[in-house]
């Protein structure tokens, strides 16, 4: 294989087999992404591999979804059967004009909320990222519990192309393009990736102020005219803490994140357009606006995820005018 050029698709998780006469038809390898929510598809001869990753509201706190999965079968050219790699869910994947239609029951690898369906736009699907292959020898593994290793391998100075999620894990799908197309896992460390095609330059988080807002926020809800302030017996008290320069850790109460503050740009009376970067790469802009400025509230809001209905603040020295209350708890044995 050596000298040969090579597309090599890299993926969080999650990949599915499907037999060489299926892959014949349309090709729809690429990464597809939105708002929260991302699709990347790895066609070839031997294997076609998947991954659905997405955030939304649950509750108090924010689910996500981390899905790998198989495809079974192509039940027509527009209709795939999907089913999950590491649990007994099943899902469809719907090839519509301009769009993929990704539906699915009640996934473990999404937990209680999910909506049920999720749209990507075709338009705007970027390619893996370009790697080269830095071990002598690289070889593929099966997308099981054990990653048993395969036949089949790349060698040092290949050319692949790779999707690297955030966390890297070890073992990352890949997708080989030579005379035969081969997919499979190939271990992360044995790859040398260029940044992903299509994404914004990275930014000095430095040269971003956000002394503004900077500070610790906490979570209250409406009461009447007023606010209270919620405890929680399993759960932290939800809250946002801003700082320099330009970090903005997101606690949601049983799970936290740091994100990255890329934009902040003033509006009329204290308002601010907050453009943030989330660890999985996807960016979004926050609408901050006062709400309360005697009692130092504001509301945090934007289109997708934890902040899609809204979320309240109060500043966290200015706490003490609003009504605390606390969830009778079960005394611990």
């Amino acid at each position: 294989m050596k000298g040969k050029s090579a597309v090599l698709g890299l993926l969080a998780a999650g990949w599915a087999a499907v037999a060489p006469a299926q892959q014949a038809g349309e090709q729809l390898t690429g990464v597809y992404r939105k708002d929260g929510a991302e699709l990347a598809v790895l066609q070839g001869d031997n294997e076609t591999l998947l991954y659905y990753g997405a955030g939304f509201p649950q509750g108090q706190s924010v689910g996500t979804c981390e899905c790998p999965l198989v495809l079974q079968k192509k039940d027509s050219a527009t209709r795939w059967s999907l089913k999950s790699t590491d649990s007994e869910d099943t899902w469809t994947l719907r090839l519509e004009p301009g769009r993929l239609s990704l539906t699915g029951g009640s996934p473990e690898c999404c937990g209680a909320g999910w909506p049920g369906e999720e749209a990507f736009s075709r338009q705007g699907a970027v390619p893996p990222r370009t790697c080269k292959v830095k071990a002598p020898r690289a070889y593929f593994h099966a997308p099981d519990a054990r990653n048993t290793q395969r036949k089949a391998f790349v060698v040092a100075g290949d050319t692949v192309q790779a999707f690297v999620p955030a966390i890297e894990p070890d073992f990352v799908p890949a997708r080989f393009a030579a005379k035969r197309v081969t997919v499979g896992m190939l271990r992360r460390e044995q790859l040398e990736c260029q940044p992903q095609q299509g994404s914004a330059p990275a930014a000095s988080a430095s040269t971003v102020d956000v002394k503004p807002i900077a500070g610790r926020w906490v979570a209250v809800d409406r009461k009447g005219k007023g606010f209270i302030l919620n405890e929680y017996c399993d759960a932290n008290v939800p809250s946002i803490d801003i700082k320099a320069p330009g970090v903005l850790n997101i606690d949601y109460g049983q799970e936290d994140e740091e994100v990255e503050v890329k934009g902040l740009k003033p509006g009329a009376a204290g308002a601010y357009s907050v453009d943030v970067q989330f660890s999985g790469g996807q960016r979004e802009t926050l609408a901050w606006k006062v709400v309360d400025a005697k009692r130092s509230v504001i509301e945090l809001r934007g289109r997708t995820q934890y902040f899609a209905k809204g979320q309240l603040y109060v500043r966290e020295d200015k706490k003490g005018g609003i009504p605390v209350k606390k969830e009778k708890c079960e005394p611990h044995e």
